[in-house]
């Protein structure tokens, strides 16, 4: 492509993209914003209705302590159970307390005393025989809280009851949720109060409750499509549902669990596959979940096909007029460009006697100028400089490369000699075959960095002439992470650390001896060690091996070419302790293999 062209190209990128970068982010941020906004008036909104219901219910609690000091209700149950026609008496007299407490309430579905032989109250909405009341959850729950109030979460009449004819019958009362309380009646009298006499029944009191409770104040509160409003109990109960099918049941809402450490707030929730804001809050007086589920689609709809629309139009425009100033301002760029260009491809091509006619005295005039007055400097500064400065540390890097002491191959030769004497002729075959590898391994130079997996192949190669060499008298352990083995590191680096702790650290050893090579990655760097039970060394000797003038070639090359290529904060560092060992801890950075050696 031209550079007229290039030029017109990049003014429209120039336009386009912080358009589309600006657009993008108007559109989130206005996404965002949105969200935030809805997500706080949904959950006020849930936290006011909440609030509305529990102010309702705490009334109705209210009035069921009040009950547990009327006086009208001591005298009947300090007595003797009424029996027969009493009992019809009994319960009109119960009735009409149960209505003075209660009849103002429009919550409340309908309320009951139970005791072991009647079941006292209004017989217009539900009714059911006290056979089996005492060995339902009502009555648990009732009496384990021994007077405190307790709501019981929704559930199926007819199974709570045992009332199998209700099973399929289609009754306005099928879902139920309970408060029930164990009552002990007393009176004030006399500034002093009351209670019923040892021995006597304590009646259970039953106010039970349809989902509308929560259904009438949230289905209409939320406008927004595709809303879903619910309310759960502790134990994982729907008490209410925009889904009136889902009442009373126990769908797994994983997502839910979040919530219980929290009384209020709003979060994203996957909620079958899809991703929902949840605005929830717990009740103070029933403990139970409310919960109001919104599409965050449904809030961006709208202001996502404005922003759009917008954007598009705009940037047409913007793109157009871009496309005019382009053209224009190339054709006035474009000539000393052009001979810029053909000189910096003579000067590529080696020639630095190329010079440009400078018409101009503007920015592009100055930098024609100093093209030519940095051409007659690179050719200097090359020649004085770079390749003196290339030349130096290449030939510094392969003195210091790590290659196979002579007296190793005598000593070498000498056993695989020894071997074929004795006729042990499998060993001798494994001696030359890790003899040729390695002298094929240290004798290509093409390469100062290979794989790790290479370099520790070649070091075993090794290991396996030195454990003859020296009768067996050592082992060593490779714990090195696998997928550090495609990883470039400098070649034989790691040789002369074991082979210090083979001469050194074993000498006078005739068994026993232990070398372990660790290599982990930290962060961006690698940290091989070579450890062994050797000898070890003194602090004296220790401070000697690391300084500047030690006799010790081997490590101080290593070191020395580690800070070469990769910068004085890599390198070796020793750690000894007298009759136990050494520690030969050496850093370089991780580097991915670019291919293997042929």
């Amino acid at each position: 492509m031209r550079l007229k062209n290039k030029l017109i190209l990049s003014y429209i990128v120039l336009i386009t993209l912080p358009l589309a970068t600006l657009g993008t982010g108007a559109f989130y941020a206005s996404k965002n914003v949105m969200l935030k906004l809805a997500r706080d008036n949904v959950t006020e909104i849930v936290q006011k209705n909440n609030q509305i219901i529990d102010e309702r219910l705490k009334i109705i609690e209210d009035e069921s302590l009040s009950l547990m000091v009327e006086c009208d209700l001591y005298q009947i149950f300090d007595g003797a159970a009424p029996t027969g026609s009493e009992l019809l008496n009994t319960n009109r007299r119960v009735t009409k307390i149960l209505n003075q407490y209660f009849a103002q309430s429009k919550d409340l579905y309908s309320v009951e005393l139970v005791t072991r032989s009647f079941v006292y109250g209004s017989k217009t909405r539900n009714t059911y025989p006290p056979d089996h009341f005492y060995e339902s959850e009502l009555y648990k729950q009732a009496a384990e809280k021994k007077g405190k109030l307790t709501w019981v979460p929704t559930y199926d009449y007819s199974r709570m009851h045992q009332l199998p004819d209700l099973a399929g019958a289609d009754i306005e009362y099928r879902q139920l949720f309970s408060a029930v309380r164990q009552l002990n009646p007393s009176c004030v009298r006399n500034d002093a109060i009351v209670r019923t006499r040892a021995g006597m029944e304590k009646p259970i009191l039953v106010m039970n409750f349809q989902d509308r409770v929560y259904s009438d104040i949230f289905r209409n509160s939320i406008p927004i499509d595709n809303t879903v409003f619910l309310v759960v109990s502790q134990d994982g109960t729907i008490i209410s549902h925009t889904n009136a099918a889902l009442v009373g049941s126990k769908p797994p809402l994983p997502w839910i669990d979040k919530f219980e450490s929290r009384s209020s707030g709003a979060s994203y929730v996957m909620v079958d596959g899809k991703r929902m804001i949840a605005c929830y809050t717990v009740s103070g007086i029933t403990g139970w979940t409310s919960v109001v589920l919104i599409p965050p689609s449904a809030l961006t709809k709208d202001i996502g096909q404005t922003i759009t629309v917008f954007i598009i139009t705009l940037g047409a425009s913007l793109l157009l007029l871009s496309l005019l100033f382009a053209y224009l301002i190339s054709i006035r760029i474009y000539s000393p460009i052009r001979k810029l260009l053909l000189a910096i491809k003579r000067v590529g091509g080696g020639d630095f006697n190329a010079r440009i006619k400078v018409e101009g005295k503007d920015e592009l005039g100055h930098v024609l100028m100093k093209f030519n007055s940095m051409n007659e400097q690179v050719q200097q500064l090359i020649e004085e400089n770079y390749v003196s400065k290339l030349r130096e540390r290449e030939t510094e890097i392969m003195a210091l490369n790590i290659q196979l002491n002579p007296h190793f191959l005598y000593n070498t030769l000498n056993i695989i000699n020894w071997m074929a004497v004795h006729g042990e002729k499998e060993h001798v075959s494994q001696m030359l075959v890790s003899l040729s590898r390695m002298l094929h391994y240290t004798t290509d130079n093409r390469k100062d960095e290979m794989p790790l997996q290479e370099d520790i192949g070649w070091l075993k190669d090794y290991l396996i002439i030195m454990s003859n060499r020296y009768d067996h008298a050592f082992k060593v352990d490779f714990d090195i992470e696998p997928g550090l083995m495609e990883v470039n590191v400098p070649k034989l680096f790691l040789q002369p650390l074991v082979e210090n702790a083979i001469i050194h650290g074993f000498g006078g050893m005739e068994s026993g001896g232990l070398i372990t090579i660790y290599g982990r990655r930290q962060g961006e760097d690698i940290e091989f060690c070579v450890e062994d039970n050797g000898r070890g060394m003194t602090p004296k000797r220790l401070k000697e091996v690391l300084a500047e003038t030690t006799s010790n070639i081997g490590i101080k090359n290593v070191d020395k070419r580690i800070k070469l290529r990769y910068g004085t904060r890599y390198g070796i560092s020793i750690e000894s302790v007298l009759e136990l060992g050494t520690r030969v801890k050496l850093i370089i950075p991780y580097r991915k293999a670019q291919g293997k050696m042929n």
